[in-house]
């Protein structure tokens, strides 16, 4: 029997007239009627973050063995961390002449993102030494190597605009060094960054970096020891590959594929075809909704979610169902209306679709927030690959 879990990151939404709900997605709706739909509760604490999401969705998340987000975006970047060193994974951000923050993305802009991390990148502090690497988007991931780090600080980011850039604090004792260091590395940065040809280029200036998350390398057994399957990962995110490489996934690159709506689908879809020949288990993630719904874009939303249905689902849906279980989910919701107020990723459960194998279907019969909220199951999101296996008949 072979899996496919195809996510679409922030998928779900707020409120009754959802993009999801609102989409035309004919073939996503015929696997919802040949198999079962119910709500996925992803359990989180706090914020709803997507690499908490992803390993969730694999069965593989526990607080103890998490290694922390930095760590997750330094591996999936290439990097190799080793015992003791320090992940982060920071935005590049714009900071107003009074010194405040006036856009925490800066204004989503990559142009000239990869110059400015060579600028900073080999920046040495009370003997630490800096690795900078641009991520996805406006994102950039930091490695401190040195002696003495601690993972035990708290991040600078306030989540909020029109606010001074805050101080990087200690956790408890052991963090003290480490804040200290990387508060002299952001103020160095933004003198750094602040005098960068490119900034004056920019309708927003990456003019500083927040500093967002954090990490440790850890060790942990594989997906394959866990659920004795082998498997693949096709993204265009860093830290979803840095959760496939975290957990000895094959980590698949589609050309073409980019992390936004212009994505390439059809690339992914094919490469699906590809990868279930050589592995029992794909997880597909694709990440244009989160986009628009950071974005506050619900109509590009919408329309994102008929072309996955298209390009993606409708390849999906071809599978032998005898031979195939398959999901569609979404790591968490995320709120895309311009009238919502509040940090746009929700807690709330989320849609979920399973088709295929020895299914019984239940009667519901689409494939969105309000069907699934009336659906015939509830189950926790480190249980789906188990729930999955369990349709399988094996």
């Amino acid at each position: 029997m072979k899996y496919v879990v195809v996510v679409i990151d922030g998928g779900g939404d707020a409120g009754t007239r959802t993009p999801l709900s609102l989409a035309k997605k004919p073939n996503t709706d015929f696997l919802a009627k040949r198999g079962v739909v119910g709500l996925l509760d992803m359990k989180y604490k706090g914020g709803a973050d997507s690499d908490i999401g992803y390993l969730k969705l694999l069965g593989c998340y526990s607080e103890r063995e998490y290694p922390g987000r930095g760590y997750l975006e330094a591996i999936g970047l290439g990097l190799e961390p080793g015992e003791g060193d320090v992940c982060i994974r920071g935005n590049f951000a714009t900071l107003d002449s009074a010194g405040n923050i006036a856009d925490r993305r800066a204004g989503r802009e990559e142009e000239g993102l990869e110059r400015l991390c060579r600028k900073l990148d080999g920046m040495e502090i009370d003997g630490v030494r800096f690795v900078v690497r641009k991520s996805a988007g406006h994102r950039v991931v930091i490695v401190m190597k040195g002696e003495r780090l601690s993972d035990r600080i708290v991040p600078n980011d306030p989540r909020r605009t029109g606010v001074p850039l805050p101080q990087v604090q200690a956790r408890d004792i052991n963090g003290r060094f480490t804040a200290s260091v990387l508060n002299r590395f952001v103020y160095r940065t933004t003198k750094i960054l602040s005098e960068q040809p490119v900034n004056r280029k920019r309708r927003f200036p990456a003019n500083t970096i927040l500093i967002r998350s954090v990490g440790m390398k850890k060790s942990v057994r594989s997906f394959r020891e866990r659920f004795g399957l082998s498997g693949a990962c096709i993204s265009a995110m860093p830290v979803a590959f840095g959760v496939a490489s975290f957990l000895g996934l094959e980590k698949i690159r589609v050309r073409g594929a980019t992390g936004y709506v212009d994505t390439d689908l059809d690339a992914k879809a094919g490469a699906l075809l590809k990868a279930l020949k050589k592995h029992d288990f794909v997880f597909l993630h694709i990440n244009g909704a989160d986009i628009a719904s950071h974005n506050r874009q619900p109509d590009v939303k919408r329309r994102f979610i008929e072309k996955i249905d298209r390009k993606v689902i409708r390849v999906v849906r071809s599978l032998d169902d005898r031979e195939h279980v398959v999901a569609v989910t979404c790591d968490h919701r995320t709120a895309s209306s311009p009238s919502f107020r509040g940090y746009e990723h929700l807690t709330d459960p989320v849609p979920l679709l399973v088709s295929g194998g020895k299914t019984i279907p239940d009667r519901i019969e689409r494939f969105d927030e309000a069907h699934a909220e009336r659906g015939s199951f509830r189950i926790e999101g480190n249980d789906l690959v188990r729930f999955m296996m369990a349709k399988s008949g094996i």
